[in-house]
């Protein structure tokens, strides 16, 4: 009895390994890649928002990346990864295990791009950047810095994010939208003034201020140790009620950055205009970096009220109006108009 009981255990338990080792050869199977080719090419897949595991297992199946569909919805649900595979596009090895693909896609592992915004673009040229570059399309990109509910969240008091998108280089994923850039460039806007003031909170009229004159600064200054003196001129002229006759707010408005402004140029219609309206533009005209923002948050102090440019990337600063025009006499051959006066 004792005998026929031990050979039930025993055929038992031979029974029990021959299927574990069914099972796990035909899982290490399954989970071998279907080709083990010699130059291993990098196939471009894509995960869309919404797209179901079993539709991700299914594509990866047609573009023959793994050999089941079904054995790689198993180990997602089993590796507990089965809602969190990250939509985006990828770029996925060929003779990859359907284990490391799974990885790959849980851990988000997309196809990032490297950008630049440089110093004083505007939102028209950062979106003609984006879009040449196959990030984000141009239209949508500029909506998104007008969208009211993005404005709202972070208390942008302006009608665009214009001033608010820092100049900086970013790593993205390809599969972001153009809200989500915008957001991306707005909290790396304010992680920077933060830094700037210390986190000491700006009140609302200084944060438009500030930010008006970083981006003129930012236009105007080619030299760094020049940008707080320039900001004094804004702040000296808006004191005395001044017209601040800014060239870059008129070629702001024109839309292309001219080597040489024409006298009718100065009479373009707009209130961006700073040669036909006293006080602050409306809004701002560039996205400004740190030295400008800094540079309007501490100008320097100095009673300059006027600078020309002399031509090599530094200015002339004038206290009088005799003085500028002095100044506009001596470099006047190089045809470059600069801050006038009344």
């Amino acid at each position: 009895m004792e005998m026929k009981r031990l050979k039930h255990v025993l055929f038992g338990f031979a029974a029990l390994m021959t299927v574990l080792i069914i099972a796990l050869g035909g899982y290490f199977y399954l989970d071998t890649p279907p080709k083990h080719p010699l130059i291993k090419e990098k196939v471009k897949f894509i995960i869309n928002k919404g797209d179901s595991l079993k539709l991700v297992a299914r594509k990866l199946k047609n573009q023959n990346l793994i050999r089941s569909d079904k054995f790689f919805v198993f180990i997602a649900k089993i590796n507990r990864v089965s809602t969190g595979i990250k939509s985006g596009e990828y770029l996925i090895r060929e003779g990859l295990r359907a284990s490391e693909i799974l990885k790959m896609l849980s851990e988000g592992e997309v196809v990032t791009v490297r950008i630049t915004v440089p110093e004083g673009f505007t939102i028209m040229q950062i979106a003609d950047m984006l879009e040449s570059k196959g990030i984000v399309n141009k239209t949508d990109f500029i909506n998104a810095t007008k969208n009211e509910e993005i404005l709202k969240k972070y208390d942008i008091p302006f009608s665009s994010a214009e001033g608010f998108l820092f100049p900086d280089t970013y790593i993205i994923s390809k599969d972001l939208n153009a809200n989500q850039i915008v957001e991306i460039m707005i909290k790396r806007f304010f992680e920077e003034l933060n830094k700037l003031t210390n986190n000491k909170p700006l009140n609302r009229d200084e944060l438009k201020k500030v930010i008006i004159i970083a981006s003129l600064v930012e236009k105007e200054a080619k030299r760094d140790d020049e940008r707080p003196i320039i900001a004094a001129v804004f702040y000296n002229r808006l004191k005395m009620g001044k017209r601040l006759q800014s060239c870059a707010t008129v070629q702001y408005v024109l839309g292309k950055t001219k080597e040489r402004l024409l006298y009718r140029d100065l009479k373009v219609k707009s209130p961006y205009n700073t040669y036909l309206h006293k006080g602050l533009p409306p809004g701002p005209i560039s996205n400004p970096g740190s030295k400008s923002l800094w540079a309007a948050l501490h100008p320097a102090n100095v009673d300059y009220l006027y600078f020309v440019s002399k031509h090599d990337g530094s200015h002339y600063f004038s206290k009088t109006y005799f003085e500028h025009l002095k100044a506009i006499k001596m470099y006047r051959n190089y045809n470059k108009i600069g801050v006038q006066s009344n």
